[in-house]
């Protein structure tokens, strides 16, 4: 796994932790503790949509 790769998971993990703990937000439990495991895969989908992006403004120049 490349660092960004790495990066953005992380990055969505920590966000997902942060949900866990705030306990305020009108979301049901199982989704609260899944939140983690949803913010890397979004972190692994941003990633694949920049990545994408770069490739097809290198190609074009």
């Amino acid at each position: 796994m490349g660092p960004t790769r790495l990066r953005y998971t992380m990055i969505g993990f920590i966000v997902g932790v942060l949900i866990v703990y705030l306990k305020d937000l009108p979301i049901g439990e199982g989704t609260r503790f899944a939140a983690p495991f949803y913010g890397a895969g979004i972190g692994l989908l941003i990633d694949g949509i920049i990545l994408r992006m770069k490739q097809r403004k290198g190609k074009e120049e």
